[in-house]
């Protein structure tokens, strides 16, 4: 174990450099998905010079609030659970069973309904926090203020909203799993012809397994992945923009600058709206 120390640590460190790169890109891309779908237009290589100031606030939001949850967590399952060890129920089990049996399911109900909690709050951050933040140019603490106030107007609409996104996210998450499974089967099966192909002319060649073996073998298999992980976001796309117009529309009609910027007044035809620009107003 010891001499390989070096390099589970530098795969834990690149490790986490591409997760925090893949959330700074996904918060960038958020603010474009906002912007295609409100003007009609996607252009990648503008959006991203346009949005990532505002992908990067949205970014440090995302990490504080990941920390924040994650200690909540661990807070409130933790302590719990030190009080039971300090108690000696984990060294007579036998003895406590039943203050185990039912604090353990208390626990797991309150984690339960702690974690659903976090969970609509990110819905509604992205749902609705990104929109504040690009009409208003604002930060994610002000957006929130913000957004806040708009929601105490109308409070049964939005826990409406938040019922039905939760029925649709569910019903799409059942129909898209089948369907990138039965991707990720048919991928597979190329995949697997070419690794065995690889794998036998290796063993023809002679070529041994040693670190060096190991690692380019990882390495093809993270490049597979990665090719597999894209073609089921691209699978999953339509979804993507069914659910961010199903959230405009909502939004759209009690928040009047991105009203005003998906149904102007005129209903004359009109080109594709122009794209979005952080902190303007959008007049009619």
């Amino acid at each position: 174990m010891q001499p390989y120390a070096g390099w589970i640590a530098l795969g834990l460190a690149v490790g986490l450099a591409v997760l925090l790169l893949w959330i700074y890109s996904d918060s960038v891309y958020r603010f474009i998905l906002l912007d295609a779908v409100v003007s009609g237009q996607c252009r990648l290589r503008e959006g991203w010079r346009r949005w990532r100031e505002a992908g990067r606030r949205y970014f440090v939001w995302v990490i504080a609030f990941g920390f924040g949850a994650f200690a909540v967590v661990g807070v409130v399952a933790g302590i719990p659970a030190w009080l039971a060890y300090r108690a000696g129920w984990f060294e007579k089990p036998e003895e406590n069973l039943g203050g185990l049996i039912g604090g353990g399911i208390f626990l797991a109900l309150v984690v339960i309904a702690i974690v659903a909690a976090l969970a609509i709050i990110d819905m509604l951050a992205r749902d609705f926090l990104i929109p504040v933040m690009a009409f208003e140019d604002v930060g994610a603490m002000e957006g929130w203020e913000r957004l806040l106030a708009l929601m105490g107007a109308e409070k049964s609409a939005y826990a409406v909203y938040t019922l039905m996104k939760i029925v649709l996210a569910m019903g799409s998450a059942i129909i898209f799993a089948i369907i990138n499974l039965i991707v990720i089967l048919v991928l597979l099966i190329p995949l697997g012809l070419l690794g065995l192909a690889g794998y036998f002319i290796g063993s023809g060649l002679g070529i041994t397994w040693d670190l060096s073996t190991e690692l380019l073998v990882a390495a093809v298999g993270l490049l597979a992945l990665a090719g597999i992980l894209y073609v089921v976001g691209f699978v999953y796309a339509p979804g993507l923009v069914f659910f961010q117009s199903y959230t405009l529309e909502f939004f759209a009609s009690r928040y009047g600058p991105l009203g005003n910027k998906m149904f102007p007044p005129s209903l004359a035809a009109m080109p594709p709206t122009a794209p979005l620009t952080p902190g303007d107003a959008f007049p009619a």
